[in-house]
């Protein structure tokens, strides 16, 4: 049985055909952080020299120069070249670079993982970190497990891909081939005997492997989609089990690789029905069903016998298994085994086993619940499992794994595994193709199907698998997840194709119901997985308790005028400017205060700036002057940094929500949630919760079940419900507000007075950043009362670009190269107005000086640049390696670590929290201890302590903006024993912090605030986005934002709104149609749906009707889409329609009683009549309104 290896590449644009990329500057995921090799591209690549007409374009065997991505560029190239290794600085003994020949079709990999484990670390005393003489055995080792002729090459790209996102990077898998030869090992030249000694001779960590393609292999034609984003995401294949294809490489088994097999087939069928012809797709295709045909001959019928053994640790009975080819004698084998084991047989075959030995065997194996022998020996060798997995399975601590069924039950439908498990980690996963391969094998093994290919067994796996997949919903209308079940299936060998209809759902209710719920509406199903449905229950029920509990007792009363001198701060530059406006505005928030104060239940909601903490601060102190001040409190947050910000307002103890859910036996160590088990937290009768909006149910739903609520008295939710969505499923905080909207008001504190507005008016500062947040707050998008007036002519404004007020610039740019050059000229003068330093110093010095403006230390807080995305050219990885080389290019230049050098401002991306703390050093008491650090923090890079020079980075401090009496150590360094100090890789916590994406920013502020807005449209691309990243400026906003307006149009459509497309139920069931839930197109472009979706998307009855109208005559519209003069002046249409090759713009009007309204409208009317005469179509409110509609469409449209 041949082992197959995966093999990352970088990111090529134009198909990894041995030619420079045409357009070298819009690939930047070739020197994306996840790249290959490491950050080598990244420092090497000449992006000059590649975008001379000369070079671009041009194969890379005709050049003068040899590109850094040589590694990968010529996987399906069909010339030969040559790839180029350079020694590492460090050798500094003359050593010279070697030139690797690469054939065709041929790629140089290296096995990064054998490179790190404990085996290659050196013994303490030792003045080397690395055994190299080891390293070069586990890659000889590696490369030894492949072979010539039947080994298939699978081929991806890390993150550093199109594919990837903040919410959701993914491996992409990019072709296969079939592997013809492996290279050698290449040395340096010129290495010093020394180094020859202390590095193995001085091997290049690259071997060469060259495929059989084109005769064998397929590549996927990305480079003819890149600008298709829906082409693009059918062609993309990403497996499902991610532990294969880290540290570069890793080895797939047969069943691994038939998983993804079978996705590549479901890309050809697709790539055949939309006729590409960038390949012989039909005889790809055979190819493929030939390769399926081998792969599961080489399978066998019983991948998962060896490490079944394996976990009996029965070494004898696996070197007889090993001994078995035939599908036959392996079944014979297990039954021989089975024999033995149950001491019906006196030997082993020809095993020689002595009697010792083999009673502790016998007496091992009878130890044993009859279940777990039947699974072991009648069950488990069917599934291509890994050991751990099998221990994990058997543990009697199994729910520690998500498994809440018997060993009986798992023995009579493994599909199980698939529904319930959860891995040690990320990587650990048993995915229903594991499951379904051992369940409906290939015929030709001749051994029995489980199931039928319709079990009832097999259809409630793939719902579950197609529900957990789907990570945002509650729930899925049964059409969806029919359609998704099918289409995975439709493409599989004729043996596993299976049709399911909706008649399953009520055939089978009984049986689904165990890991489903189904819910029915106007004689429609919805599914939900069990565990969520039972997590909304749980939250509606506490939920909709605490809000009918009575008002609270309080024997001391807290009055408003208490309220009000908490609140009142005579040092607000309010106070001091209009001391009338400041009182009103604490008023305002006094009241809300008395409103909540002695509410069960209460939610604090607001914008930025309007004062959530302060109104917290306030009832703690109220609470604690009515209760006494032994009051216990509970302060969370959902990560570590909104936590530490909390607890630095309020100064109180505060906690991350997870920190208090392991504290009490909630939390797995696989960082699962309990459903049971746990110790119920009794000790808090005053619980309240920061950044709601950013918890998901499964979260909150696992806090609920934490809470002793007989206990609590007070619980208090505080948030902005304008931000993003929770990444996770549901949208709690927001159905919260919902349901106190209407069922009881009076626990819903709405701070509506924004103080930080009030204070930039009085203090002169501007109120341009509230005043362009307001366009994207979703609650007020179905408000009539905020009128569309106010929005276009806050978007006229923004058009006009330059200054929009004292604390907001708005810059457009065209491409990647204008956008370099405005930012910079905009970052760099205004950091050297405020720092005034002189005409010519260097942007390292007044980056420096800058970030120091406030304190003698670097402030991470002072400026920050902002992205929606992370890749491409405007995305966060690109900005960051540019505002590297343009900040502290010199220091970057020198030495890297990870991709990152002394200097460096830096974010922490991993949760470093009490159970998993890092290496740290204090200077309040100075001394080495470990400390906790959370994701989202971020700081900058210092020469670490104990090195007084630096030859080669190793190690450095950081030191984090919300810890400055704190260095934490990253990197590796052993102490003057030789015994590990620490060991901490930089890429597996830090990233580049120059530039951030939105999402990371989410629950911090900053001073300064550039914000890229680029015109791609995206799913990710929302009206909460750009509301959370623009009102992360406290003090000054810049955005740069792409060619036009339109960027900003876009995004205040109600559609634009993620939060209004999540499927919830917690108090509400009323299902979204399908065509919102899974909208690829804009909504007035469905057809005969958009009578169904108007009601979700137009501002009013009025716009709705004309909708409903205008779609039932099959007259073709717009909604809402900027209208430009020839002057550049512009406004929105409420519609456009196109008819009959001439354009009209439907306008309806509504509030002519408001003076504001009616101006703005008698301007709007003028600007029609001077650029679009005759094209203007007005209806008014009336009692006739129908009818009037009706007669504008007969009149100009002829129709009846």
């Amino acid at each position: 049985m041949a082992n197959h290896i995966s093999i990352r590449m970088a990111w090529h644009n134009d198909g990894w055909n041995g030619y420079i990329c045409k357009d070298p500057k819009i690939n930047t995921y070739c020197c994306g952080r996840f790249s290959y090799p490491g950050d080598v591209i990244a420092y090497e690549r000449d992006i000059d020299w590649e975008s001379k007409p000369e070079v671009k374009g041009k194969h890379c065997s005709k050049l003068e120069k040899i590109p850094p991505c040589a590694y990968s560029i010529n996987a399906f190239g069909t010339e030969p070249m040559k790839a180029f290794a350079k020694p590492p600085e460090w050798f500094k003994d003359g050593s010279k670079g070697v030139y690797l020949d690469l054939p065709p079709a041929t790629v140089c990999i290296w096995p990064y993982k054998g490179m790190y484990g404990e085996d290659v670390i050196r013994e303490a005393g030792s003045t080397q970190k690395y055994d190299y003489d080891t390293r070069l055995q586990n890659a000889k080792d590696y490369f030894d497990q492949i072979e010539e002729g039947k080994s298939l090459l699978f081929y991806y790209a890390n993150y550093s891909n199109p594919f990837s996102n903040e919410e959701n990077n993914r491996y992409a898998l990019i072709g296969i081939g079939r592997l013809k030869k492996k290279g050698k090992i290449h040395y340096y030249e010129n290495v010093s005997e020394e180094n020859k000694r202390k590095y193995a001779g001085g091997f290049v960590w690259q071997m060469p492997l060259t495929s059989n393609y084109p005769d064998e292999g397929v590549r996927l034609p990305f480079h003819l989609y890149r600008e298709n984003p829906e082409v693009m995401e059918r062609l993309g294949i990403f497996p499902e089990v991610t532990g294969n294809f880290k540290y570069a490489t890793g080895v797939l088994s047969d069943d691994d690789a038939l998983s993804i097999i079978e996705k590549f087939i479901n890309v050809v069928r697709y790539l055949q029905e939309i006729g590409d012809t960038s390949e012989n797709w039909d005889e790809r295709a055979k190819w493929f069903f030939s390769l399926t045909a081998e792969l599961w001959k080489s399978r066998g019928p019983y991948p998962g016998m060896m490490k079944v053994l394996d976990y009996l640790e029965f070494s004898e009975a696996i070197e007889l298994f090993k001994t078995k080819s035939t599908n036959e004698d392996q079944k014979n084998a297990i039954n021989k085994i089975a024999l033995f084991l149950d001491g019906k047989s006196v030997q082993l075959d020809s095993i020689k086993i002595d009697e010792k030995r083999k009673a502790s065997i016998i007496r091992s194996w009878k130890l044993r619940e009859d279940a777990e022998k039947d699974l072991l020996l009648g069950m488990l060798p069917r599934f291509d499992l890994s050991r751990q997995q099998i221990e994990n399975i058997l543990d009697v601590n199994r729910s520690n794994n998500g498994i809440t069924s018997t060993l009986e039950a798992i023995y009579k439908n493994p599909y199980i595994l698939a529904e319930q498990y959860i891995g040690d980690d990320y990587d650990d996963v048993i995915s229903f193709y594991k499951i379904d391969h051992g369940a409906l094998p290939s015929p030709d093994l001749g051994i029995n199907y489980l199931f039928d290919k319709d079990s009832k067994e097999r259809f409630r796996a793939l719902c579950v698998e197609t529900l957990i997949r789907t990570t945002e919903h509650s729930f899925l209308s049964d059409t969806i997840v029919l359609n998704q079940v099918n289409n995975r299936l439709k493409n599989l060998p004729e043996w596993k194709i299976s049709q399911f209809k909706k008649k399953y759902f009520d055939v089978d209710e009984d049986f689904l119901n165990e890991a489903l719920a189904i819910r029915n509406l106007n004689e429609n199903n919805y599914i939900y997985l069990k565990k969520t449905w039972d997590d909304e229950r749980l939250l509606e029920r506490v939920v909709k308790d605490l809000a009918v509990r009575p008002e609270i007792n309080i024997r001391i009363p807290i009055t408003k005028n208490f309220f009000e001198q908490i609140l009142y701060n005579s040092e607000s530059p309010i106070a001091v400017k209009d001391e009338k406006k400041y009182r009103e505005a604490i008023k305002k928030q006094a009241d809300v205060c008395v409103k909540l104060f002695n509410k069960p239940l209460c939610v604090v909601s607001g914008a930025a700036g309007t004062g959530k903490t302060t109104i917290i601060h306030s009832i703690l102190k109220a609470i604690e002057k009515a209760h006494g001040t032994g009051t216990a409190f509970l302060l969370l947050a959902p990560t570590g940094k909104a936590s530490q910000r909390i607890r630095e307002k309020t100064q109180k103890p505060a906690s991350t929500i997870h920190s208090l859910l392991a504290a009490n036996g909630w939390l797995n160590d696989n960082f699962t949630f309990k459903r049971n088990g746990g110790q119920k937290a009794k000790e808090y009768s005053t619980i309240i919760i920061d950044e709601s909006s950013m918890i998901d149910l499964g979260l909150m739903a696992a806090l609920f079940r934490c809470i002793d609520w007989n206990h609590v008295e007070r619980l208090i939710l505080v948030g902005d419900p304008n931000q993003l969505p929770p990444i996770g499923r549901g949208k709690v905080f927001s159905d919260i507000i919902g349901y106190l909207k209407d069922n009881a008001p009076d626990s819903l504190g709405k701070l509506e007075r924004n103080l930080r507005q009030m204070e930039n008016l009085v203090t002169d500062k501007g109120t341009g950043i509230l005043q362009v947040a307001e366009l994207y707050i979703q609650e007020k998008q179905e408000n009539q009362d905020y009128p569309k007036s106010e929005k276009e002519i806050i978007l006229k404004k923004i058009q006009e670009g330059g200054s929009f007020d004292k604390d907001l610039s708005i810059f457009y740019w065209k491409d990647v190269n204008d956008l370099e050059k405005v930012i910079t000229r905009v970052i760099i003068e205004d950091i050297a107005r405020e720092t005034n330093k002189a005409k010519g110093t260097s942007p390292h010095d007044l980056w420096q000086a800058y970030c120091r403006k406030n304190n003698d230390y670097l402030d991470a807080g002072v400026l920050q640049v902002l992205s929606p995305y992370r890749n491409d050219n405007y995305g966060v990885d690109y900005l960051n390696a540019f505002f590297q080389a343009l900040l502290n290019g010199e220091n970057a230049g020198k030495y890297l670590l990870d991709g990152i050098s002394i200097g460096d401002k830096v974010i922490q991306v991993r949760n470093r929290p009490k159970s998993n703390k890092i290496s740290a050093y204090h200077f309040d008491n100075p001394q080495s201890k470990k400390e906790e650090v959370y994701n989202g923090e971020i700081g900058f890079t210092f020469k670490h302590k104990f090195d007084k020079y630096i030859r080669r980075l190793e190690k450095f401090s950081v030191r984090f903006e919300t810890r400055q009496n704190i260095l934490y150590n990253y990197g590796f360094c052993k102490n003057q024993n030789g015994s590990i100090y620490f060991n901490e890789p930089v890429e597996n916590n830090l990233e580049l912090a120059y530039a951030i994406s939105i999402h990371k920013s989410q629950g911090s502020e900053f001073e300064r605030v550039y914000l890229i807005l680029p015109k791609r449209d995206s799913r990710l691309l929302s009206m909460e986005l750009l509301y959370t990243g623009i009102t992360r400026a406290t003090f000054y906003l810049t955005i740069f934002a792409q060619e036009d307006v339109s960027c900003f149009t876009r995004l205040c459509e109600i559609a634009k709104s993620n939060l209004r497309r999540i499927n919830s139920s917690i108090f509400e069931f009323k299902p979204l149609p399908d065509e919102i839930v899974f909208s690829t197109n804009d909504w007035y472009s469905e057809g005969k749906k958009i009578a169904t979706l108007s009601q979700y998307y137009v501002r009013s009855k009025s716009e709705m009707n004309i909708t409903n109208i205008l779609s039932l005559n099959e007259i073709p519209f717009k909604y809402e889409i900027p209208l430009f003069a020839k002057d550049g002046t512009m406004y929105l249409p409420d519609f456009t329609i196109t008819w009959k090759g001439k354009k009209y713009y439907w306008e309806h009007v509504g509030r002519l009683d408001l003076s504001k309204y009616k101006k703005h409208w008698e301007e709007k009317k003028a600007w029609y009549e001077k650029h679009f005469p005759d094209q203007l179509i007005v209806t008014y409110e009336s009692d006739n309104q129908s009818k009037d509609i009706e007669a504008i469409i007969h009149d100009k449209f002829n129709n009846t």
